[in-house]
């Protein structure tokens, strides 16, 4: 009964371990089977190696260019052209111009709420403005998620 248990839980954390993206974070209940289970451990081990070696006859040596990019495709799939592949370009000015508004319009909201000097106005008015600056920062860091990660792997 006992290694029925471990077994699944075994099965259970190499299950959530396949999960992850390489270079992933590896969760704490993850990381503390491992460092307990040396048949766990000697699986991963393997499972890396083998990554190792299968992604070796991959790596491209030296530049990469969109040329170069290209002409790998196109001996992938013959029937791959740039014709049929467009890519969207990445516009920071959706978000500049909204930030800016945000900040243009706290900034009239405070020259013009001296007219008005309620405390109660002013007040929800910044908890309000407050939950937008949020929910903007959410929305900028969701929506360029991989693209702060790809800084902070570099760094």
């Amino acid at each position: 009964m006992r290694t029925d248990m471990n077994e699944k839980k075994c099965e259970q954390i190499m299950d959530k371990f396949l999960m992850l993206d390489k270079h992933e974070h590896i969760p704490i209940d993850v990381t503390v089977h491992l460092l307990t289970c040396q048949k766990c451990r000697t699986q991963v081990r393997y499972l890396t190696l083998a990554e190792k070696y299968t992604a070796e006859p991959l790596k491209i040596s030296g530049p990469i260019t969109d040329s170069r990019i290209n002409a790998i495709l196109s001996a992938i799939n013959p029937k791959w052209t740039t014709d049929n592949f467009k890519l969207k370009p990445v516009s920071m000015v959706r978000w500049i111009v909204c930030g800016i508004l945000m900040i243009l319009f706290m900034l009239s909201f405070t020259i013009f709420a001296e007219k008005v000097s309620s405390e109660f106005f002013s007040t929800v008015f910044y908890i309000i403005f407050g939950l937008f600056v949020t929910a903007y920062c959410s929305l900028f860091i969701g929506a360029n998620l991989d693209f702060f990660i790809k800084k902070i792997e570099r760094a």
